[in-house]
């Protein structure tokens, strides 16, 4: 199964179901979409992204066992995970050799979630739905958000799911905070499944041009490591990969 093959099949799934996910964490090691090392041009783009500032709260929606949380942290911010899946935190820690403590944490006044504290780098993992979760929730908001495939996730959801993620991301974000996203797209949408929707800039100054400045960061070729893993297990060839990853910035205007 080629990538545009796997596109059609994601656009089939219902991604509004706990199940759907957990079945990606449940069949492999390594699910879909982590990466195994820090995003590069997250490490490119770090001054601009902090302004060179120490001791800053930075949110990682959906994200799952992603180490760029160890490298931020590393970097001495303090940092924010929203992952639904337990086990996805789970295989974080172990991965890592981090010990942790558990606390509940009240998202609504019907919905309960946990809080998993590592001890010893400065990171928070949420165990909820990324649309329980709030900048109350998490004590205030945040000075940065690193939205690395987040937006994409649920860009796949329902159409409002969209927007309330939006609306969501920009009221965690502090003032003068500032959103560094990252998405995939092709080259061209030529031959690509109908059904599968892809961001772009055009969605992105629909969804924020009103409310924030947009600063076009450049794109990078999907790595080989995000190819292979974006085609089914058992596929020993793969056809060259016709994506290409978007960067962006986007700040309060």
């Amino acid at each position: 199964m080629d990538t545009r093959d796997n596109l059609e099949h994601i656009a089939t799934c219902d991604f509004e179901s706990k199940e759907t996910w957990e079945q990606d964490w449940n069949t492999a090691d390594d699910p879909m979409f982590h990466l195994k090392e820090v995003n590069a041009m997250l490490m490119k783009h770090y001054k601009a992204f902090t302004g060179g500032r120490k001791g800053l709260r930075i949110l990682v929606p959906l994200c799952g066992k992603s180490l760029d949380m160890i490298w931020l942290a590393d970097q001495g911010h303090s940092v924010v995970g929203v992952e639904l899946i337990r086990k996805g935190i789970e295989a974080f820690l172990q991965d890592n050799k981090l010990t942790h403590r558990e606390e509940c944490v009240t998202l609504s006044p019907e919905i309960q979630g946990t809080i998993f504290k590592v001890d010893e780098k400065d990171i928070s993992l949420y165990e909820c739905s990324i649309f329980d979760f709030s900048a109350a929730v998490a004590g205030g908001q945040f000075d940065l958000i690193w939205d690395r495939g987040s937006m994409t996730a649920i860009n796949v959801m329902k159409d409002e799911r969209m927007k309330q993620y939006c609306d969501l991301m920009l009221s965690c974000l502090k003032p003068d905070g500032r959103y560094f996203l990252e998405f995939f797209a092709p080259e061209s949408t030529e031959g690509m499944p109908s059904t599968f929707k892809f961001i772009s800039e055009k969605a992105l100054n629909e969804r924020f041009g009103d409310r924030c400045t947009i600063q076009y960061l450049g794109t990078e070729k999907m790595s080989e490591e995000e190819a292979t893993e974006s085609e089914q297990p058992g596929c020993e060839e793969h056809e060259e990969n016709p994506f290409l990853m978007h960067y962006y910035f986007m700040d309060f205007k």
